[in-house]
Order: C-alpha cells, then structure tokens, then sequence
C-alpha cells in the first residue's frame, strides 16, 4: 500500500498488487475492491502531508522551494517515489530527505 501511495500512478500500482499471486488471496481481493478515487486521494494526501513535513522540518528545503519551486518540487517528486513514507513528524522527514539527498549524483 506504501508503495501505491508514493506511485505515479496509484492506481496503477494498486492493480498490480492485487495480481500478485504471492499475497494472500483475500488480500488481494480487498485491493481489487478499492475504490480508485479514493486511492487517488489518499496517495495526493500523503504526498501533501510529507511535502508539508519537510518544509517545516528542513529550513533548507523551504529555502530552495522559495528559491526554486520548480526545482524543489521535481526533487520531491523523486524522493517520494523512492523513500517510503516513514517518518511522523518534520524533522524525521528532514533526516529521510537529508539523507536521500546526500545518496544523489552530482546533476
């Protein structure tokens, strides 16, 4: 479910889940029957709710999203792809971000 919710297309990931022969079939019965616009919403919720985080965690990512929002928000984007949601509060998701920032090549 963590990764449908950070997935460019959420739904898309959920109906992938839900033909994966390896999860139980009452489990992936349950995923056929999610309603897609919900999915759809829960997954921009949780984007809104850790893109929220970091800003009030990281003094510096709010700097460069002021400096370059494009910029900023493409670098999100990435790293909500690729980071599962983990944290709860701002400074953990400061740390996350730090942290998969550090691991990026040089652009």
């Amino acid at each position: 479910m963590a990764r449908a919710m950070t997935a460019a297309d959420p739904v898309a990931a959920l109906r992938a889940a839900a033909a994966d022969p390896a999860l139980p079939a009452a489990l992936r019965r349950a995923l056929r029957g999610a309603d897609e616009d919900g999915v759809r919403m829960s997954a921009l919720l949780v984007a809104r709710l850790r893109f929220e985080r970091l800003l009030r965690g990281s003094p510096e990512a709010e700097a460069w999203f002021d400096r370059d929002p494009a910029g900023f928000s493409a670098a999100f984007r990435r790293y909500h792809a690729e980071v599962p949601p983990a944290a709860f509060f701002p400074a953990g998701e400061a740390r996350l971000f730090r942290s998969w920032l550090a691991a990026q090549p040089p652009r």
